[in-house]
């Protein structure tokens, strides 16, 4: 796209916003008190206040917007756009176009792609390159809104070498990221491990509490056994990115068929989902195969259309976004079955495999702090679910927010498995942490966990839960919300778990 000469004259200059959360309405309010664009009038309007029929020569709309949901205008700019898209040519307007987004969202900045392409397509003429932003839109906004004015102004090639667009990352087109560091935690097995990943120059954005997706790489051993099994060596590459773990019902329905297999069809049954679970734990296609099939029953072309490709695997990030780096707290998979030895597709690829992994964030805005406000906070977590409350943490710290936090931590013995010992002692005795309780279940001839420990620091649990606290909890989903509804009810009343919920005041992130 070229700069359009602007010297004609500006007989309107609309800065129209359509907005969610305020940021895009603030950012148009700072641009229509803009000194650089007072001599053109400025009107600040939302986009529904915008008559596009009346849109022509010598107005110029500069139009600053989020997106909302899976790419959609919010709803005070949904009106404007469906106006929009029915409207004739508009080849006198001229526009530029700020978009605010989230990659952590599938359609980053969608609405404001659209909105591009829909004033492009009614050959409304651009002034400036379209801006996709990311979290960080502040550093954008203060490149953008100089080179905006000096444009208006008439100096056709301002914008030339800007380009203020965020990378969206996803599956397709993950971010290979370098693994700096790996540093084991414990001392007991499973084994858990501290990554560092090296993200410099993706421009990828995250927040404490968000998601970072793996698109990992299979064990070559695993693929050099399917090869074998096959007797047909290109089977390496044929699956090499195809799900070889987690088997869906749907392909092992077709396994069955395809080797006529009545023992795994019987499996399949609904009646047989224990029996099911219990045959599949720790088992991988080869496994399967071998029970249930033939090479010459399961083509390798036919497996390959079978098979869906490998399924990304999502771990909470353990850091707040600071000198381009991005820390895991991952438990390693690593057995040995059937005289062989597995590992988990993730954690093996990720501590046995290259120095780069391929990656993408997520948004998780569920387990984000509170805007505002200084309302307590209660961390807990067992075991590796320890990794967004450290993001957290870190947060609380980078933005200068002061507000009390208590953290309760759960493992199995002190000794061995006191994740991230030191940092969180050293939050203790500074003072960043008001209290950090830790339940080591296996250290007593009676296992205590977090729950057990909640009930008995009652007291000042029950003073913090009725000061507005909001409670982020991260661990295993099999038992430790349910334990921590009991702990809360016993704390706070019966209904109290649920109450909080309803308030918005719980935070769970359980895998």
């Amino acid at each position: 796209m070229n700069a359009i000469p602007t010297r004609r004259p500006i007989s309107r200059l609309l800065v129209g916003f359509a907005s969610e959360s305020g940021n895009a309405r603030a950012l148009a309010q700072r641009l229509g008190a803009d000194p650089d664009l007072q001599p053109h009038g400025p009107q600040v309007l939302p986009f529904n206040d915008i008559d596009v029929a009346g849109l022509g020569h010598g107005d110029v709309l500069l139009a600053i917007s989020s997106s909302f949901g899976d790419g959609e205008p919010p709803a005070n700019g949904e009106r404007f756009f469906e106006s929009l898209r029915q409207a004739p040519a508009l080849p006198g307007l001229r526009y530029a176009v700020f978009g605010l987004g989230d990659t952590g969202y599938p359609s980053f900045c969608g609405f404001t792609k659209a909105l591009d392409a829909a004033l492009s397509d009614r050959q409304a003429q651009p002034l400036l390159h379209r801006v996709d932003a990311d979290l960080g839109y502040e550093q954008f906004f203060q490149q953008w809104r100089p080179v905006l004015g000096q444009v208006l102004d008439g100096d056709v090639t301002a914008d030339q070498d800007l380009r203020l667009q965020v990378t969206a990352y996803g599956e397709d087109n993950a971010f290979a990221a370098g693994i700096v560091e790996r540093r084991r935690l414990n001392h007991s097995t499973p084994a858990a491990w501290h990554l560092q990943l090296d993200i410099a120059g993706s421009g990828m954005a995250y927040r404490a509490g968000d998601t970072l997706h793996l698109v990992a790489e299979n064990d070559p051993a695993l693929l050099q056994a399917l090869a074998s099994w096959y007797g047909d060596s290109s089977a390496v590459d044929a699956l090499r990115d195809r799900e070889l773990r987690l088997l869906s019902k749907g392909v092992l329905r077709e396994l069955a068929r395809l080797g006529g297999s009545d023992v795994l069809k019987s499996l399949l049954k609904i009646s047989q989902k224990r029996e099911l679970d219990a045959y599949l734990h720790g088992l991988d296609l080869l496994d399967v195969l071998q029970d249930h099939a033939t090479p010459q029953s399961v083509p390798l072309a036919r497996l390959r259309e079978l098979l869906s490709p490998c399924l990304p695997r999502a771990y909470s990030i353990a850091s707040h976004p600071r000198d381009d780096q991005l820390s895991l707290c991952v438990r390693e998979v690593r057995y040995t079955l059937r005289g062989r030895e597995r590992f988990g597709t993730a954690t093996g690829s990720l501590l046995h495999g290259g120095d780069t992994a391929r990656v993408y964030c997520r948004s998780n805005p569920g387990f984000h702090l509170p805007e505002g406000g200084n309302a307590p906070l209660l961390l807990v977590g067992t075991g590796t679910g320890i990794a967004p409350l450290m993001g957290l943490m870190q947060e609380l710290q980078a933005t200068g927010d002061a507000r009390e936090v208590h953290l309760v931590f759960g493992e199995k013995h002190r000794e061995h498995d006191f994740l991230y010992r030191e940092q969180l002692q050293d939050w203790q005795a500074r003072g960043v942490l008001a209290s950090l309780h830790t339940a080591f279940s296996r250290d007593a001839a009676q296992k205590v966990y977090v729950q057990h420990v909640l009930q008995q620091q009652a007291t000042q649990m029950r003073d913090v839960l009725a000061r507005g606290s909001h409670i982020y909890l991260c661990g295993n989903k099999s038992h430790l919300e349910g334990a921590m509804r009991e702990a809360i009810d016993a704390i706070g009343g019966e209904g109290h778990w649920d109450a909080l919920r309803g308030e918005g005041r719980t935070h769970c992130e359980l895998y």
